[in-house]
């Protein structure tokens, strides 16, 4: 524990709810303070520029991890950490959904008492309850639960923390383990949970070991008592640089194999597939996807968030960190992505259905030819748009679809496909380009995010875009996306434009729609 930290309850008045049906906790939210300030807050800043339409963002400013994600009496809910004004310790944050896109606040879940902070952690839905684990800063990770309809009072465990950190587990890497976010999941022998970890124990695994990442794995049969079962993968995480650790780790089935999404603070957010043994509780994790391609900080994808989806596939959510430096709205949410595992043994990653609920106006393209170095603007123009598009490549060696483009092209936001003909051809090169995308002084400089994918030689090329404001995320194929941040200053940059480059491209078909609010 740290000694110079002062441990005190939350400055925020708590707020209770009547433990009764849904219909007279929905009646008694129309009492909160909490939410007529969020909602106040929400009709002064739905309007900025840099706000975005159809992305989460926090009701009063500030938005860290997506925490416990869980699905509980037909609604998805989602914590998230929270800075509120009367107290900027981390709180549990709180929102609830009934299609994963329109997002509904709801009064803060769980407040820092004991504990310094409430960092981030999982929530795990029984019959007739959700149990919430997560880090209690400076004492060790703690348990929480809940049973009523919207999930609106917590008690937290009267033994908390659970897992105590070890002594000088801050100042000291000699441990047997650390302990840090955690995530909790139920098996028939009792339930088991994951605790991240900052620091790997080098004295044990030498000096020259590949990293230093660490999950270690703990087992209870009653949410009190836990005992330490060592490293969930102890052949180590495979092609994970070192000086990487595993915070926010989500470990589920995908398909007939196990998905660990974690976070690095050095490197940003991974999904490693591999097998799982259930009666060694052991992983052995054989193939990583990558999220983030650059630095860690402005204009990335920051922690995971995930939940099964009952089909054997897994939904998931990312918090992403602005890149402009005098925003009052810090950090946003990613949209919702359903991830599902491919014949290949790999990721494919796509938009939530729902997305499509927010379609207004239309616009259509079939069978367009696109001549060798000459732009074409398309006839659909916006901040918000949701781009879907099938090209056949012909003989371009690159396409370039621009977004948030002025039609001097002062601004603009580039996502190129790179396609080389003499090398690989196989191989697709994925580029978003925000180099020039804004051109405020204001904002944090980023490298182009670069990623490839396998593509085989008669498949079309399936582009879906989804701008919204300030952000845009990119999927193609299924197989990739990457997410980036761009503020454009000038009133006409909402045109889009697609160009083939070295050669002749199609667009076989497009529907392109700008996209309705919901903070409407």
């Amino acid at each position: 524990m740290k000694p110079d930290v002062v441990f005190r309850p939350s400055a925020v008045p708590f707020e209770a709810y009547p433990d009764a049906d849904e219909k007279t906790q929905l009646e008694a939210l129309g009492r909160s303070n909490q939410l007529k300030e969020y909602a106040a807050y929400r009709a002064r800043v739905k309007d900025h520029p840099y706000n975005p339409s159809y992305h989460f963002y926090a009701p009063d400013g500030m938005i860290n991890d997506p925490n416990g994600l869980c699905f509980w009496k037909g609604k998805c809910h989602l914590f998230y950490q929270a800075y509120p004004p009367a107290d900027s310790r981390q709180h549990w944050g709180h929102l609830y959904s009934d299609d994963m896109v329109h997002w509904h606040d709801l009064p803060l879940a769980i407040y820092p008492d004991k504990e310094y902070a409430v960092f981030s952690g999982s929530a795990l839905a029984e019959d007739d309850r959700v149990i919430a684990m997560y880090h209690g800063r400076w004492i060790g990770n703690m348990i929480a639960t809940s049973h009523d309809p919207l999930l609106l009072n917590w008690e937290k465990n009267p033994a908390n923390p659970v897992i105590p950190i070890l002594p000088d587990q801050f100042e000291s890497m000699g441990k047997p383990y650390g302990i840090f976010d955690p995530f909790l999941w139920k098996e028939e022998s009792g339930y088991y949970a994951l605790s991240g970890c900052f620091y790997g124990n080098l004295e044990e695994r030498g000096k020259n070991h590949r990293n230093i990442m660490v999950e270690h794995l703990f087992h209870s049969q009653d949410l009190t008592h836990w005992s330490y079962m060592g490293e969930l993968a102890p052949g180590g995480f495979p092609q994970v640089e070192r000086g990487n650790d595993g915070a926010c780790p989500y470990f589920w089935p995908l398909g007939k194999r196990y998905v660990l999404f974690t976070f690095s603070h050095e490197s940003g957010p991974y999904a490693f597939i591999g097998d799982y043994d259930p009666v060694t509780h052991r992983f052995t994790p054989d193939r990583m996807h990558k999220f983030n391609f650059g630095p860690v900080g402005c204009s990335s994808y920051q922690a995971p968030c995930a939940a099964p989806d009952g089909k054997g596939g897994v939904y998931l959510i990312f918090n992403t960190k602005d890149a402009y430096a005098n925003l009052e709205r810090k950090g946003a949410m990613s949209l919702m992505y359903h991830v599902t595992l491919g014949e290949d043994d790999k990721l494919r990653i796509r938009p939530v259905d729902a997305i499509a609920s927010l379609h207004d106006a239309c616009c259509e393209i079939q069978d367009m030819h696109l001549a060798s170095q000459v732009r074409q603007t398309l006839d659909i123009r916006g901040s918000a748009l949701d781009l879907q598009m099938r090209f056949k490549r012909g003989s371009a060696h690159a396409i370039r679809i621009s977004v948030l483009e002025s039609a001097d092209r002062r601004e603009h936001t580039d996502i190129v496909l790179h396609m080389p003909t003499n090398h690989r051809p196989h191989i697709v090169y994925l580029t978003v380009d925000t180099a020039a995308s804004s051109l405020s002084e204001d904002i944090q400089s980023r490298i182009p995010e670069n990623t490839k994918f396998d593509l085989a030689e008669d498949e079309l090329l399936n582009v879906r875009i989804l701008v919204d404001k300030c952000m845009v995320e990119v999927f193609v194929n299924d197989r990739v996306v990457l997410m980036q941040m761009m503020y454009p200053t000038l009133k006409d940059s909402d045109h889009v434009s697609v160009t083939a480059v070295g050669g002749d491209a199609n667009i076989e078909s497009a529907q392109m729609f700008t996209m309705r609010s919901i903070y409407a």
